[in-house]
């Protein structure tokens, strides 16, 4: 792997949730032998929490007991609730006698694991590894993360590089807070896209269920379930459109899932339009998908939103 200078790494920063005091040094002095010496240790989540709504750190380093919610903090991250970079390498610190924290940070979506007890030197190598072989990342129906070797996946999954200011910084980069919300969104764009790829084919895999079943005339309470769950990812569609600045993409998705919801409160009654409504929200998504965005102050005509709503 190429030299980490210890001149570019001053300029990382590192933030460490530790309970354990003496633990929580000897990270701290593991990361300063490093060359970093922008480092922030806390014991609390909610201390660690609000510096992180302040700066975003380069390099987040938790004890899988920090917490109880500290896999909950990952997933926060990651869904960019919590920081404006939700890019920031993660490494989660493993007691032997947990191996339940192993799914658990998988799950959530780390960059990497480490096996307590530390040693410097494990500390360097882990640290080479990620800044410079970081994984591209990937967006499921329940994951956006680092691609994980395991992980079996279904319809098109795209693998996307994302922003590591880490390996940004040991190359000379330098980032303020405006350098920093731009190269975000660079990467931040095609993760939302890969979002909306995903939501369509889940849209087609539960229209698809819905229809036979209708057609089939096996209307159990299954549909319901089913309807909601298409009314669930149209609402969660419509806040990546708006996201993306797509306002006919966000619109349609809204009043879909108005109608899904509709339908899902008298499903084993529906009529004949709400039927042809749901075969026909997969072709209205697609279609919105590829008219392109519409700013918020252009008139959204490039589809006529009326002609996918029921009668």
């Amino acid at each position: 792997m190429p030299p980490m200078s210890k001149d570019n790494l001053r300029k990382v920063t590192v933030y460490i949730g530790e309970k354990n005091y003496y633990e929580r040094n000897q990270l701290r002095d593991m990361f300063k032998a490093q060359g970093i010496t922008q480092i922030v240790c806390h014991s609390t989540l909610a201390g660690l929490k609000d510096l992180m709504f302040q700066i975003p750190p380069d390099l987040l380093v938790i004890g899988d007991d920090f917490d109880p919610d500290v896999f909950e903090l990952v997933s926060e991250v990651r869904h960019q609730k919590l920081s404006d970079n939700p890019f920031m390498l993660i490494t989660v610190l493993v007691n032997p006698n947990n191996p339940e924290s192993l799914d658990a940070a998988i799950r959530a979506g780390v960059d990497d694991i480490i096996v307590k007890p530390l040693s410097p030197e494990r500390v360097q190598e882990r640290l080479r590894l990620i800044t410079f072989h970081r994984q591209p990342f990937v967006v499921t129906d329940t994951y956006m993360g680092p691609q994980r070797k395991n992980m079996e996946y279904t319809g098109r999954v795209r693998r996307i590089p994302v922003l590591n200011t880490v390996l940004e910084k040991v190359n000379g980069r330098e980032f303020d807070k405006h350098a920093l919300r731009e190269a975000v969104d660079g990467s931040l764009q095609e993760v939302l896209q890969a979002k909306l790829d995903r939501q369509s084919f889940r849209l087609g895999e539960v229209c698809e269920r819905l229809v036979s079943a209708y057609d089939n005339k096996m209307v159990t309470s299954s549909v319901q379930s089913d309807l909601i769950v298409l009314a669930d990812v149209l609402t969660d569609a419509s806040d990546v459109a708006i996201r993306l600045r797509d306002q006919q993409l966000g619109a349609l998705c809204t009043q879909l899932s108005e109608n899904v919801r509709d339908i899902a409160d008298r499903y084993d009654d529906a009529s004949p339009s709400d039927i042809e409504l749901i075969r026909k929200i997969t072709m209205a998504f697609k279609a919105a998908m590829q008219s392109g965005p519409v700013h918020i102050d252009e008139q959204p005509d490039a589809l006529d939103l009326a002609s996918f709503q029921k009668n």
